[in-house]
């Protein structure tokens, strides 16, 4: 697990946490300038770790109570957003994934922080973006190569605390002991291509804090024009006790 400012930004805006033992991952990008972005993103990842780690709790989280945790993210921020003018407009990206006892990994997001999969060599996003610029694509309105898709990056069209409500993708996937899984923001994927990040993946994610400490520097060789954070899960290490998190 690693964040960074970047080597343009002033401040830090991304927030990550991760709570080993109950396989638990969580990423969340902020936006609203200022002190907003940093505390939209600090109150989501606090919130949804809140949810989906209740006191007491012996039964592994089932996918209500991931959609729970990103509603109850969605609450306190709109709340803290209402209850202090400088913060008015805050929101935040996130992203946030359990690893569960049983073999199988439940996921969600909101916005365009991603959760990507390397099987067999393979790398896929297992999320798909939130976002103006992804929406064009799938309309077929624009390529990648279209003039101005640089200005759509950024562009949401869901994000954590902006309306009362908020409509997250969820799901389960089985685990395969040579899984490598990469939460990230933004930061990561507006400055690396997915083959680099594949290639950082299969060569170094049996060593997952190695392998996003090095996702990080590529990020910020390559111009480190936002924050950046990664959140690096190791399948076979997450399917036996005592997760290990990097």
């Amino acid at each position: 697990m690693a964040s960074h400012v970047g080597q343009v930004r002033l401040r830090n805006e991304d927030r990550v946490a991760s709570d080993a033992g109950r396989g638990l991952a969580v990423l969340a990008d902020g936006m609203g300038g200022h002190a907003g972005g940093a505390e939209a993103a600090l109150i989501a990842v606090a919130a949804w770790m809140e949810r989906m780690t209740p006191a007491g709790a012996a039964a592994a989280p089932q996918v209500e109570d991931l959609r729970e945790a990103i509603f109850l993210a969605n609450s306190r921020v709109r709340s803290a957003a209402a209850a202090d003018p400088g913060l008015r407009g805050m929101g935040s990206t996130l992203v946030g994934a359990c690893f569960r006892a049983d073999g199988s990994l439940l996921y969600g997001h909101v916005g365009d922080s991603r959760l990507y999969q390397l099987r067999d060599g393979v790398l896929r996003s297992l999320t798909r973006d939130h976002s103006v610029l992804r929406a064009q694509w799938d309309a077929g309105m624009i390529d990648a190569g279209s003039p101005g898709t640089a200005l759509l990056r950024g562009l949401l069209t869901r994000a954590v605390g902006v309306d009362e409500q908020v409509e997250p993708d969820v799901a389960v996937l089985r685990l395969e002991p040579e899984d490598i899984y990469l939460l990230c923001s933004d930061g990561l994927t507006d400055m690396v291509t997915d083959a680099d990040i594949a290639e950082v993946l299969a060569t170094l994610g049996v060593n997952p804090p190695l392998a996003a400490e090095h996702l990080i520097d590529l990020a910020n060789d390559r111009g480190g024009m936002d924050n950046v954070s990664v959140i690096v899960v190791s399948s076979c290490a997450a399917m036996r006790l005592g997760t290990e998190l990097g």
